[in-house]
């Protein structure tokens, strides 16, 4: 599980409306109470790396009312070990 914290610096309150995986091995959760300004919310990315060997990457598609409408990209990057390795 990987915690992205992050920080309101607009002057509104910011609402995180959706948080999409790009897979169903991924699933995100997320602040669902509007962050006031200059405060603190979090999204927590889990990944079931059962069957998944190798390398992986994974985007999680925020969106919210960001300034501009632009939806912000979260990614997790990492290798996943065989069970038997080191054996």
């Amino acid at each position: 599980r990987q915690t992205f914290t992050f920080t309101n610096t607009g002057s509104q309150p910011l609402q995180i409306q959706n948080a999409r995986a790009s897979c169903g091995c991924t699933t995100p959760a997320w602040s669902k109470e509007p962050i006031a300004p200059g405060g603190t919310g979090e999204i927590q990315v889990e990944f079931n790396s059962k069957g998944r060997v190798g390398l992986q990457n994974k985007t999680v598609t925020v969106t919210g009312n960001f300034e501009g409408g632009i939806n912000k990209t979260l990614r997790i990057k990492g290798e996943v070990a065989a069970a038997d390795a080191g054996k």
